[in-house]
Order: structure tokens, then C-alpha cells, then sequence
């Protein structure tokens, strides 16, 4: 983080208004410091621009997808303001000095700009400065360090290789200038449409105002009125995009290793091993050992002789095989991708026209510039040779900051200042952030053509705001320690809530070496991560959990087998997360807004509405304080309820995580497979009674882009005496297979009578009697559950339980 001294020097604001011109929902204001335009883009969404130039500086927007909807406006004019009212907020604009003040349909203050300009000058840059209104909290800023609130803190987005990164460090793999503004129980949110290297200050410069700028390029940024944290969230990705909707065995659990899975026979091994152990898992992945000497594109024939029969081999075993693609291409005239490159100019060169080389994995290395749609489309093309080779629908892209001198050599050798773009630009300061979009986006198109009809899978390291529309992300070298198991939660929420819902951290630790106790507590955390992984690097002790003894493999098995378990449930969230944008991991903020207990809380968090997760935390810790928000709670393991509000010290015993259902749950489940290609039976619904709650069920063939897919919606109504469960009847073209349909009603006192349909179902004296008939049901007293069994037709039906 900067200290104040390093700030630059502003010099001179806006100033005053001298002119107002409206065009339809577009409002130009001409001030003595530059000028304005206000664009009324949707009901909740409202683009500033501004600037101290004649023109507005015209740039292609990386970020946002054309998005807007009409909108009435109306406008009224006073002596010292102009007003802009639609029917959710009222935006007041200061003549005297172009200051915005924005307020909610009840004429409540949302933000409003300091009275002394909210906009101000530095040189070719600007800096905008907010109000603080009083106990602020601020969420999103995309992969960010320290915990969930950012008040207080400090940052810059500048895509940056840190790979030695702590809970402090800052810039990081990648860039999202957008936050959520939270206070008292009420949420808005910005995002700065700038891609050079801007900065965030939460209060740390001055307590009484939070600010975002840049050096250079548009003041542009977007207001999205929420009230809630959802709403938000669903606001910033219609602009931005919805995220794309992943193939279902990227949900499974993957195995990956850095430089070491390098020859068939150590990746065969590995994958028998997951099996043998029985360790549900999906993917091998694969990382640069497998190229030819680093060369992308390439396998290495010395070692993996035949990838097709390779590949082949693990897909009998039910793996699937993505393999790492770097943007770096080895400068090696023979070379293919070299050859092709230079002879098209599609690498990245200096003013004088000769090529950037850095240097990367494979030594001298050219860079392909991804800002060009004729670059990306030859890159992408180049995935039609792996697909070829038995790889699966997918790629992971890493290094792609781009990341530079791997080796440490003198920086200034390598430094891109004197890059260039096709028109002759500085290349770096503004198209920096954008590289890994751009080479994402280049990979999505080129999985597509590689991999018709199906649903391509991208992992990246790096990216910009917009990128969720090609990649889902991972944190990047973490470390085996304490702090990195705790690091990834605050992280990978304030991802989800920056529009990523798809993400995940090392399981382990990248770096350094793990203990048997840091990997099982990370296992039972890491299950939970929408990214799923296992990855180590080369230069620390091998991380499959048979090497650390009987009960860290038992705890592995367990937890990653928990999660196949809960298949359906994260299927459905993912499905959600790419219509709605709503992450499937969530910090308990955004589902309890009025609760001021959780504004900061990021030792726990909600997957899905329904499941909350307390892991632990602290070496040699077998227990742990969790805090229950308002409503009924049930202990998953133990079935007991818990009423909140409360914070209780519960048992975490090395083979136990704290996983609680929150009353109204309605969990889809299934049996527990190897792999998520094996049918899971039949449809298990898990029932915790509560007020009222539905949950929609998404299905389809797991990997299509096509529309054959069918949703069926759940309900639940409970009373003191009644519990009324409701399926309705499934819309869509996909046909599950023949499979019945069990509900799992828990907490209950036996029910006196179980009607489907209006008809009374007889209960059965064993679970065993479930088979005799459709629909039939069963109590079990021990674990105050209802089963009851019936087929699984795709019509409505109605489930009664009288209490």
C-alpha cells in the first residue's frame, strides 16, 4: 500500500456548473473545469462520465457488454441544482459546484461527493472522492488481500505476478475496479471503467471520504442502486456479463501438480490412486512439464509418446485432462507458433517495430497481442491440436499479467514501457490489465470451434473486470500456512461478489510444505470452493492425501466425497450464478443484510442460501465460535437445532468441519460417485422445515450449450402442525434417467398422517419397506427424519405431513 506522500498532486476540480443540455436520458453538463454526461442507462444503473478535455477520450470498453434499458426520467430544476428522478432514486447535481448527490426513492442519501468537488485534476488522471457517511463498509474490489471490509484500506489494480503474496500484499494477479458500498443495511455499488492503473482508497488517505482514480484514460464510471447486496451484484454483471456457465465435471474435484506430473506413467499413477482410495475426482490437469520444452501448443513425445492413447486411458478411468496454455511463445525460428506469429505480425513489438521479447519458461519469449481479434482468433485456433490429442473441453492460462523474467534477471531488460500497440500507443499503460481478458476471450473462442456444441471450461490466474464471461479464476500461488487457509475465504467471496461466482484456491497450499493437519482442515474447506483443486509446487513435498497417513486421506475422502454428494446443489448454484450472477460461495452478509453481526465476517460463509460452513482455522483447534444468524439452525452431523442470533463455541474434531441448515433448506443430493459422469440415482431432496422456501433444481446432459435442459422447482410451507412440500411439474426438453424421487423431511416429531396427492400413504415399519411401494414413507426416530419414496414422473405433486 502507498503512503499518503506518494499521492499525486491534484490540480484544480470541475468547478461550476455554467450550462445544462439534455438529450432523451443523457444529460450534459458544461462546468468551468471541464465537463460532464449523465446517462440514465437502467431503472438501477447510472454511467458518469467526465472530463477536462474538449472531447471525451473515446476508448473501446473491455468490460461491458452494451447493457441498458429504457427508462422514464424526469428532471426538475432549482436555483442551486439540477434534480434527475426515476422511480427508484432521486440524483441532486450541484450547480455551484458539480457535485452529485444521490438518494433512494424515500429520499434517503445513498453517497453523495465531498462539497468541495467530487471531481478533481491530476494532470492527465483524476481522482473522485465519496462522503463518507458514517459506519461504511466496502465489498468486491475483485482478488484482493485482508479480510472482507475494506475500510480503511488501500488499492491498486495493477495485474502484478506476486506470487510470494501474504495477507497484505498488493497489486495482485488481476484487476476489478468495481466495490460495493454497504451501510446500514443498504447497499450500492461503482465500478470505474478504466483499465490503466487505478487505485481505491476506503478512507485509509482521509477517514472522512473514500476516492477511486486513475493516472490516465476516462473518467467513466457506473452507480448501481442495489438496495441489496444481491441486487448489486446482478446489476454490475448484466453491464459486465453473465458468467459463463461451466461443464459440470469442472464442479468435480481436480488434481494437479506443478512441473511434476511430467511423463504418463507418474499421471496413470496418481489418477489408480484416486481410485484405489476411492477419492471422487474429475480432471488430471496437467501444468508446463507435458510441453516440449515449454513450447505451447506442443507435447513432450519423450515422455508422453502417444497423448491420444494417453488421454484414452484416463477417460476409462473417468478423468477428464486440461492442460496449462501460457501466452508466451518460445522465439525459436522452426518454431510453428513463432514461425506463424512473425510472419503475421500478431506479437507484441517496440516503436521501432522490433518484437518484445521477455523472457518466461521456455527463455526468450514473444508475446501474442490479444487486443487484436485476428490474434485471438489464431491463437484459439491452435486448441483444435489438443482437442486432437484426447484433451478435454477446456484450458487452464496462467502467466498471463503477462508475467515476466521468471529467472530474475535485471528488470529493465524486460520491461514493456516501449511496447507498442498496432497504432503506435504506449501498449502498457492501458492495455496491461486487459491482456488476460483478451487471451481469455481468444481460448473461448478457440473451445468452442475446437469442441462443438459444448461448453468450454477456462481457468485463469489473471484478468480484468468482464472476464467471468470466458474464465472462471483460482488465487494463484498460495502457501501451505494458517493464514492461507483463512486468506482464501475473504478472498474468494469478495471474488463472487465482483461477479466471479467460479473460484477456488489451492488445496494445501501451492507453496511450502503442507502438514497432514493443514491439509485435512484444507480439504474440509476446500470441498466447499466452487474451484476445487488440489496443487502443489515441484520445490515442496507431494500433496495426494495417501501420503499423509490414514487419518488425512480418511478426511480427504470424506470431504471430497461430501461434496459429490451435494452434486445437484452446486450444479443448480452454478447454473444460477451464470443467469443471475449471484455467487454460489457467500459471505453471510448477503444473505442477512439487516444483520450487523456479519458485516464483517469472514471466518464463515453460506453456500447457496441454505448451507453455511465454519471450518477451522487455527492449528491444533478442535473447536471453534460460530455465530448463527436469526432463524432455526441444524447441526448437519449431529441433527441437533441451534436458535439464533447466538455465537456458540461448537466441537470441531479432526474429522468434523461445522456445516449447518439453515431451517427452510431444501438440498438436492444424490449417491456418491467417482466421477460426476456416473449416474447419481435417484433424486434426494433434503428438507429442513421453516416458514416458507423454494429451490429450483437445473439438469441437463452436463457439458451442452444447447437448450435440452429441464428445471423442476421445489417448495416447502411449515407450520407448528403442517408441513405442505411442492413439486412442480419439470419444464424443459431434457429427460432425466428413470430414477424415484426422496424426500428426506428432517426434525420432525412423527407425523400422524403422510398424504401424496390428497391420498393417504401408509408408513412403513423399516427404511427397507421404502421399495415395496410408490409413494411410500418411513420415520425414523432416531434421526427425527420422514422418508418417503415416490417415482419421479416430471408432474406436479403434493406432499402433506400433519404434525
Amino acid at each position: 500500500m502507498r503512503r499518503y506522500a506518494e499521492y499525486p498532486e491534484l490540480n484544480g476540480s470541475i468547478g461550476k456548473v455554467i450550462h445544462v443540455q439534455r438529450d432523451a436520458n443523457i444529460f450534459e453538463f458544461q462546468c468551468t473545469g471541464g465537463k460532464s454526461r449523465i446517462t440514465i442507462l437502467a431503472p438501477r444503473i447510472i454511467r458518469v462520465q467526465a472530463t477536462q478535455d474538449d472531447e471525451y477520450r473515446r476508448y473501446e470498453s473491455f468490460a461491458t457488454v452494451g447493457y441498458s434499458e429504457p427508462v422514464p426520467v424526469e428532471e426538475e430544476d432549482h436555483e442551486d441544482r439540477k434534480v434527475i428522478s426515476g422511480e427508484h432514486f432521486r440524483l441532486e447535481v450541484m450547480l455551484n459546484q458539480f457535485v452529485l448527490r444521490l438518494l433512494d426513492s424515500s429520499r434517503s442519501v445513498i453517497q453523495e461527493d465531498l462539497p468541495s468537488g467530487g471531481v478533481v485534476w491530476s494532470g492527465n488522471g483524476f481522482e473522485c472522492r465519496k462522503r463518507m457517511l458514517g459506519n461504511e463498509h466496502f465489498y468486491g474490489t475483485g482478488e484482493k488481500a485482508h479480510g472482507l471490509d475494506k475500510r480503511g484500506l488501500h488499492y491498486e489494480m495493477w495485474n502484478t505476478d506476486n506470487g510470494d503474496h501474504d495477507s497484505k500484499t498488493d497489486p495482485l494477479y488481476q484487476s476489478i475496479p468495481f466495490f460495493i458500498v454497504f451501510r446500514e443495511g443498504v447497499a450500492h455499488g461503482i465500478f470505474l471503467d478504466n483499465t490503466y492503473r487505478t487505485e481505491l482508497d476506503f478512507g485509509l488517505r482521509n477517514p472522512s471520504y473514500y476516492s477511486f482514480s486513475a493516472p490516465n484514460g476516462p473518467l467513466d464510471y457506473y452507480l448501481f442502486l442495489g438496495p441489496r447486496i444481491s441486487d448489486v451484484v446482478e446489476e454490475y454483471t448484466s453491464l459486465t456479463g453473465k458468467p459463463c456457465f461451466v461443464p459440470r465435471w469442472a464442479l468435480g474435484h481436480q488434481q494437479s501438480r506443478f512441473m511434476e506430473y511430467r511423463n504418463e506413467e507418474d499421471v496413470l499413477s496418481v489418477a489408480r490412486n484416486l481410485r484405489n482410495h476411492r477419492i471422487p475426482c474429475d480432471t488430471m490437469v496437467l501444468d508446463i512439464g507435458y510441453m516440449n520444452e515449454c513450447r505451447v501448443f506442443t507435447w513432450d513425445q519423450k515422455v508422453f509418446s502417444d497423448p491420444k492413447a494417453f488421454t484414452s486411458s484416463l477417460a476409462r478411468m473417468g478423468f477428464k485432462v486440461m492442460t496449462i496454455i501460457d501466452p508466451g511463445v518460445k522465439l525459436e525460428d522452426g518454431y510453428f507458433m513463432y514461425d506463424e506469429g512473425v510472419r503475421a505480425g500478431y506479437f507484441l513489438a517496440k516503436e521501432n517495430g522490433s518484437l518484445y521479447v521477455g523472457l518466461v519458461w521456455a527463455g526468450e519469449t514473444v508475446f501474442p497481442d490479444f487486443s487484436r481479434s485476428e490474434v485471438r482468433a489464431w491463437f484459439g485456433s491452435k486448441y483444435k491440436m489438443l482437442a486432437d490429442s484426447g484433451t478435454s473441453n477446456s484450458s487452464w492460462i496462467d502467466m498471463n499479467e503477462p508475467s515476466n523474467c521468471i529467472y530474475d534477471k535485471l528488470k529493465d531488460e524486460y520491461s514493456m514501457v516501449d511496447v507498442v500497440d498496432c497504432q503506435g500507443n504506449p501498449w502498457e499503460a492501458r492495455l496491461r490489465n486487459v491482456y488476460a481478458l483478451g487471451m481469455a476471450q481468444a481460448v473461448f473462442g478457440g473451445l468452442k470451434d475446437a469442441f462443438p456444441g459444448k461448453r468450454p471450461f477456462i481457468l485463469t490466474r489473471s484478468g480484468f473486470a468482464g472476464y467471468q464471461r470466458y474464465a472462471a479464476m483460482w488465487t494463484g500461488d498460495n502457501h501451505s500456512t494458517w493464514d492461507m487457509l483463512w486468506l482464501s475465504i475473504p478472498m474468494l467471496l469478495n471474488l463472487g461478489l465482483s461477479g466471479v461466482p467460479f473460484c477456488g484456491a489451492d488445496i494445501g497450499g501451492f507453496g511450502g510444505d503442507t502438514t497432514p493437519e493443514l491439509l485435512a482442515r484444507w480439504y474440509q474447506l476446500g470441498a466447499f470452493y466452487p474451484f476445487s483443486r488440489n496443487h502443489s509446487d515441484i520445490r515442496s513435498i507431494r500433496q495426494e492425501p495417501w501420503l499423509f497417513g490414514e487419518e488425512a486421506e480418511s478426511v480427504a475422502r470424506d470431504s471430497v466425497s461430501f461434496r459429490y454428494l451435494l452434486m445437484r446443489y452446486f450444479y443448480s448454484l452454478a447454473k444460477t450464478a451464470s443467469t443471475s450472477g449471484i455467487p454460489i460461495m457467500r459471505p453471510l452478509v448477503l444473505e442477512f443484510q439487516d444483520d450487523p453481526a456479519t458485516y464483517t465476517l469472514d471466518t464463515q460463509f453460506m453456500i447457496g442460501p441454505f448451507l453455511m460452513v465454519a471450518p477451522v482455522l487455527e492449528e491444533g483447534a478442535n473447536s471453534r465460535e460460530v455465530y448463527f444468524p436469526r432463524g432455526r439452525w441444524y447441526d448437519l452431523w449431529t441433527d441437533t437445532s441451534i436458535e439464533g442470533p447466538q455465537s456458540l463455541r461448537v466441537d470441531a474434531p479432526f474429522d468434523r468441519i461445522p456445516v449447518y441448515l439453515r431451517a427452510g433448506s431444501i438440498i438436492p443430493t444424490g449417491r456418491i460417485v467417482q466421477n460426476t459422469d456416473e449416474d447419481q440415482g435417484d433424486l434426494v431432496l433434503w428438507v429442513y422445515p421453516g416458514g416458507t422456501s423454494t429451490t429450483a433444481v437445473f439438469e441437463d446432459d452436463g457439458i451442452s450449450d444447447n437448450e435440452q435442459s429441464c428445471e423442476t422447482t421445489f417448495a416447502q410451507d411449515s407450520t407448528d402442525d403442517r408441513v405442505v412440500v411442492t413439486i412442480d411439474k419439470r419444464k424443459g426438453r431434457w429427460k432425466p434417467a428413470e430414477r424415484s424421487l426422496v424426500l428426506e423431511v428432517k426434525g420432525l416429531t412423527r407425523p400422524k398422517s403422510v398424504e401424496a396427492d390428497g391420498k393417504r400413504v401408509l408408513q412403513e415399519k423399516t427404511v427397507a419397506g421404502l421399495e415395496k411401494r410408490s409413494p411410500s414413507s418411513f420415520y425414523d426416530l432416531a434421526h427425527k427424519t420422514l422418508h418417503m419414496k415416490l417415482k419421479d414422473d416430471g408432474n406436479s405433486h403434493k406432499i402433506s405431513l400433519v404434525l
